[in-house]
């Protein structure tokens, strides 16, 4: 289900306000940039991942967890292209797909991506791919902002 709009910057700011730890990322130039369409709540735990080309995703998981310490979090994640059922393709080197593997499958996952980079139809999905919960699909001119509810993960929308 989708809620477009300023509807959907106010169902990606009710989502946030669920949870008391979050996990960021700093987009590549290619990458939407969520802080323009989004403000982060106060008082929450931040983890943010840099991308850096030595960064070991398995390491990185135990160092979120670490940070965080335990509870209910949202992963905020970039990539080249998503369905609307949460699968996504990042830049080919799978490194969120083992990040996700290695942190608690309790961790709730909201994909960010342009509308270009959004289609309706499923992607080809591999045994490895970590779906997504959530995808916010942002306009180019930062206008709009979809979010979309994929049921990847059975259990895992509620928080």
């Amino acid at each position: 289900m989708a809620q477009e709009s300023h509807e959907g910057k106010e169902k990606i700011s009710a989502l946030l306000a669920r949870f008391p730890h979050l996990v960021t990322y700093v987009p590549l130039r290619t990458e939407v940039r969520f802080e323009d369409f989004m403000t982060l709540p106060v008082g929450r735990t931040v983890y943010e991942i840099r991308p850096r080309a030595a960064l070991d995703p398995f390491a990185e998981a135990k160092n979120a967890e670490a940070a965080i310490g335990g509870g209910t979090v949202l992963i905020l994640m970039p990539g080249r292209k998503f369905d609307s059922s949460g699968t996504r393709l990042g830049q080919g080197g799978g490194w969120y797909d083992r990040f996700l593997s290695a942190v608690p499958k309790s961790w709730r996952r909201l994909g960010f991506c342009f509308e270009d980079q959004f289609i309706p139809e499923a992607l080809p999905r591999q045994p490895w791919d970590e779906p997504m919960d959530y995808v916010a699909v942002a306009s180019r001119d930062g206008s709009a902002l979809t979010l979309y509810e994929t049921k990847a993960r059975p259990g895992m929308l509620a928080a």
